[in-house]
């Protein structure tokens, strides 16, 4: 029960944990800005089919790095506890 909160604040508050952090983080957008340039690119001199299956790559990749974090602030916060108790 006690995982399923820590859980549920996770997903509440987490995008805007990160989104904040790294909003302000200028190392961070100018890496966005970059990766935007080179997709732009990208996607100018490949098939679409191939720019289709890239965007799906990205997105599963993001995903695993969101889990990544997840399991991360999950841990983070399991710890937390146990060092309260």
């Amino acid at each position: 029960m006690e995982n399923q909160k820590i859980e549920d604040y996770y997903s509440e508050h987490s995008s805007t944990i990160f989104s904040e952090m790294l909003g302000e983080d200028e190392n961070y957008q100018r890496l966005k800005k970059a990766k935007l340039a080179a997709e732009k690119a990208l996607q100018n001199v490949i098939s679409k089919e191939a720019w289709k299956q890239y965007l799906a790559l990205d997105e599963i990749g993001n995903e695993l790095e969101c889990a990544r974090y997840k399991a991360m602030y999950l841990a983070g916060a399991a710890n937390c506890k146990k060092l309260e108790e």
